[in-house]
């Protein structure tokens, strides 16, 4: 009796992941993806005391400060069998240093369970800028999941951590920033241009 319920299951869930193996015909296939994304932005910030108000006799020392905010982004990309990569860019905002930006790239290595979901864990680098008139590089990695709800909507939950590299001389430095966000994910193929 179970074999008679068992070999009927395995036939349509064999013809179901057939039928759903024509995502992607080659490795050569892909989809072109745009991304919007809330998450939630952290940042360690380091300051100098200011001399004019600090009666701290280690004014002339740093002090570390943490932030955390609501970011928003977008991200524009493709996505193959086994590959996504991404141009992406989000902005946050603080009262301690107004605002920052970033805007980089994301490649990330996609380990597909079925067709409509995976995992995935990249590398992203970019530059980041805060209330200065200048720009600093930043790189890092991030991983989560994917779902796809049909072939052209998908939704992405995911965190990224990155490091920053700025030079030890400025005031205010954004040390590091981490991020949990959510992202609703657009797929278009050559026939839905």
């Amino acid at each position: 009796m179970l074999k008679k319920l068992i070999l009927p299951i395995l036939l349509v869930l064999g013809v179901n992941a057939n039928a759903q193996e024509s995502y992607f015909q080659d490795e050569w296939d892909y989809k072109g993806l745009i991304g919007l994304e809330l998450g939630y932005m952290g940042a360690e910030v380091q300051r100098q005391y200011d001399p004019n108000t600090c009666i701290n006799p280690n004014c002339d020392t740093r002090y570390t400060d943490s932030s955390s905010n609501v970011a928003l982004g977008l991200k524009l990309g493709a996505e193959g069998r086994h590959y996504r990569a991404f141009i992406d860019a989000r902005t946050w905002y603080d009262s301690d240093y107004e605002s920052a930006f970033t805007a980089g790239l994301a490649l990330q290595y996609l380990i597909r369970l079925n067709n409509n979901f995976n995992f995935f864990l990249g590398i992203n680098g970019g530059l980041i800028n805060s209330e200065r008139d200048e720009y600093d590089p930043y790189y890092g990695l991030d991983a989560g999941i994917n779902f796809d709800f049909n072939e052209n909507l998908g939704l992405e939950v995911g965190a990224r951590y990155s490091d920053v590299s700025i030079s030890d001389s400025d005031d205010m430095r954004i040390d590091y920033f981490y991020q949990g966000y959510v992202s609703i994910i657009f797929k278009f193929t050559d026939g839905d241009y």
